[in-house]
């Protein structure tokens, strides 16, 4: 979707589905991309708050992949918590910063694009 210049709103868990079998994981709802950057034009965009970046609830914020990028950083963070709160991390320290560094309130603080929060992503496996 980065690559076609589409910024996601509104996703969150429930725009994943997870196949347990071949542990691989899709992206099933994608009726709320929307082409970027824009300019928020609305109190706040739609969605649910525990996945949304600052921004998301800022009157005239650029929404862009940095955005996508904090959205994806939330998701990673509530998927692979023990469910404790958010206090029990399941997924090593290198993910956990990488989740630290895409959830940051800045959006010029995080990884400029999906590309880069993915590379991280995985090279953090290799740490």
């Amino acid at each position: 979707m980065e690559d076609a210049g589409h910024v996601a709103v509104d996703l969150y868990d429930g725009s994943l589905l997870y196949d347990f079998a071949g542990g691989t994981m899709r992206l099933v709802d994608l009726d709320e991309y929307r082409p970027g950057p824009f300019v928020l034009e609305d109190e706040r965009l739609p969605g649910s708050t525990r996945f949304m970046a600052p921004e998301e609830f800022v009157r005239g914020a650029v929404i862009d992949v940095r955005t996508t990028v904090f959205t994806l950083g939330r998701t990673a963070r509530l998927l692979l918590d023990a469910g404790d709160g958010e206090r029990a991390w399941r997924g090593g320290p290198g993910r956990l910063a990488v989740v630290e560094r895409a959830t940051r309130a800045g959006p010029g603080q995080r990884f400029a694009s999906v590309r880069q929060l993915a590379r991280a992503w995985r090279d953090a496996d290799r740490s």
